[in-house]
């Protein structure tokens, strides 16, 4: 990941130097459709450290607008002024999955941005609470067979690629479960550390750490 977003970095820097000054002495928001603590958020409080020292200057300030899979923070980010000072930062929900799935949004994912570069790409990884009675994959369709609807799957919200994915898992292998959709991954992720919720299919570098340390 260290990689790809210096190289994602590096490129900015040298559009940058076209730019007559970008970004200059006004700061730049970079709004972060979705908590603080998920996937998405972390990728971008992580540009907003390095551009500065790659640009040579410049103040990057993340705010997180969250709500309905990530659609809510890409209306702000459209309805920004197109001068340069507003970055959206965001997992390819509000993109092409939420015009899909939600009526009303107030965009047009194909019209209404520039886009810059795909940052990460971060593959989901089924996760379970590390004292869940599952410990394997064949042992979770086993379970979702035999008791239908028993488990629940947490999401960072309707329409995400969490929620996409459990809903894939469940169809590919034709068992059902519970989904339960929260206003991000960070809150989905304290849940079920807490045991309150099942299971999940999360970013893996949001989950990384926790398996790392045994808790997933």
């Amino acid at each position: 990941m260290k990689r790809i977003l210096g190289a994602v970095v590096l490129s900015v820097a040298a559009l940058a130097a076209h730019a007559q000054g970008w970004p200059g002495s006004k700061p730049v928001t970079m709004i972060v459709p979705f908590p603080p603590g998920g996937s998405t958020d972390v990728i971008a409080r992580t540009l907003s450290s390095k551009l500065p020292d790659k640009l040579g200057g410049g103040v990057f300030v993340v705010q997180n607008n969250a709500g309905a899979g990530g659609t809510v923070g890409a209306a702000m980010a459209k309805r920004a002024a197109p001068d340069g000072s507003t970055l959206f930062v965001s997992s390819l929900g509000p993109f092409v999955i939420g015009p899909h799935l939600i009526k009303g949004v107030q965009y047009d994912p194909l019209k209404d941005f520039d886009y810059i570069s795909l940052v990460v790409q971060a593959p989901n990884v089924l996760a379970v609470n590390a004292n869940s009675p599952i410990k394997s994959v064949e042992e979770m369709i086993a379970h979702l067979r035999a008791k239908p609807d028993s488990l629940t799957f947490a999401s960072a919200g309707n329409g995400t690629s969490d929620h996409l994915t459990a809903e894939l898992f469940w169809q590919e292998t034709k068992t059902r479960a519970t989904h339960v959709p929260y206003k991000g991954g960070a809150p989905a992720m304290q849940d079920l550390l807490a045991g309150q919720v099942d299971a999940t299919f999360m970013n893996i570098n949001t989950g990384l750490p926790n398996i790392k340390a045994g808790k997933l």
